[in-house]
């Protein structure tokens, strides 16, 4: 595949997102290759709607920003060098505006994803600090295929065209319910090796957040919202995964909004001269709810949500989930639950064509108690997701006799 070319034109910093532009301008179809249909979200002053938006989740991306402006780095939203030096209030992180923080810093890169992970149905605005002089490497089988080979055999666990953030890279992430900011997390990389993770508590008027200590459950009166803890932030950003997910070249390829006009968000790191050798372009995701084939877009809902836990490598590694990975290699059709616990309530086999409710994978995504899926920070089923995975199984044929479930 040839590498991304970028003309000179292209080439513009000033202004990212914002800049005291009034609405969104509609986004036109996918690049070629690239990513889904949905929205990519507005400017100051515009909202695409929720990733629920009539019903179906995942449809509209990351509805509308809020701003987000200039250079391709920054010297303000840093990382703490201990927890103890993590400031309380969000305003004080300088990766919000300080005099307004329900607007992101200047510098701040705004960016979406071609499949969002579920999050309770929240509107989610995502951004990007990457530290002056840092640099962005693209992992690149071609190039370096010992990065792809087996971790039990020394490869990287991340997924091929995964993005390799620089030390003192911070990563911010809103949530909106019914309108209303509720939270923001920050993932920041220490060091080499060490990434950290803190959530902020918004007030009810909407003016300030404020860091919590630990986990919290709040009731929002239409649902009750899970604030991570530190330790749990890193229960999903996994090391097998990469820690930073959202941030790959099949994430990414997919044209966003900015300020100064629509573009490839590929194409917008490389015109800010982010990455350390021009990534290969590898073909977007397939939006879950968009038009894609059936099977190809549970894939890649499996990829968002199931995989950063379940692959090779993974905290749970004895079925794979990555969207690369060949059906008949993710040991998912047939196969007995790991965990068996007699329950009559949960299936025992993980997927059995033609048969949802025989299939743990169906089970699990119904379930908002014991067998929940995913255990942490979801209590809210995803209803478009359920119904997409059960036509998947119900559309398989059905196997032969005595063949599945196993004796």
């Amino acid at each position: 595949m040839a590498s991304i070319k970028i003309s000179a034109a292209l080439i513009s910093v000033t202004c990212l997102l914002g800049c005291g532009s009034d609405g969104a301008p509609s986004p036109p179809a996918s690049p070629s290759g690239g990513g889904n249909g949905g929205s990519s979200g507005g400017n100051v002053g515009g909202h695409a709607g929720d990733e629920t938006s009539g019903g179906t989740s995942g449809v509209g991306g990351s509805g509308g920003q809020t701003g987000g402006s200039g250079s391709a780095a920054t010297a303000g939203c840093q990382m703490s060098a201990t927890d103890a030096e993590q400031p309380m209030l969000l305003s004080e992180t300088h990766c919000v505006d300080m005099t307004d923080p329900t607007k992101p810093a200047a510098g701040l890169i705004p960016y979406d994803v071609n499949s969002p992970l579920w999050s309770d149905g929240a509107v989610k605005e995502r951004f990007v600090s990457i530290p002056p002089g840092g640099k962005i490497h693209v992992k690149d089988c071609a190039m370096e295929p010992d990065t792809c080979a087996p971790a039990d055999m020394g490869g990287s666990g991340a997924d091929e065209g995964h993005w390799e953030l620089p030390v003192g890279t911070v990563l911010v992430k809103n949530f909106s319910i019914g309108g209303k900011r509720i939270e923001t997390r920050l993932l920041m990389r220490r060091n080499e090796t060490t990434w950290k993770g803190f959530s902020y508590e918004w007030n009810d008027a909407g003016t300030e957040a404020t860091r919590l200590s630990g986990e919290l459950d709040k009731d929002l009166g239409t649902q009750v919202w899970h604030y991570p803890s530190s330790s749990q932030c890193l229960e999903c950003h996994t090391k097998g995964a990469g820690r930073s997910l959202g941030l790959t070249t099949a994430q990414m390829n997919r044209d966003f909004a900015y300020a100064d006009g629509m573009m490839n968000q590929v194409e917008k790191f490389q015109a800010l001269a982010l990455f350390d050798t021009a990534p290969t372009m590898i073909a977007g995701y397939p939006d879950p709810f968009g038009t894609a084939p059936l099977a190809e877009r549970v894939r890649s809902y499996f990829q968002t949500n199931c995989s950063i836990c379940h692959r090779p490598g993974g905290t749970l590694s004895d079925i794979d989930f990555r969207f690369t990975t060949p059906y008949e290699d993710m040991d998912l059709e047939c196969t007995p639950i790991i965990r068996g616990t007699g329950d009559p309530l949960l299936p025992q086999v993980r997927l059995v064509p033609g048969s949802p409710e025989e299939s743990s994978v169906s089970f699990r995504m119904h379930d908002v108690t014991t067998y929940r899926m995913p255990r942490i920070g979801s209590s809210v089923v995803d209803m478009a997701a359920v119904e997409m995975v059960d036509e998947w199984i119900a559309g398989m044929p059905a196997p032969a006799p005595d063949t599945c479930p196993p004796p």
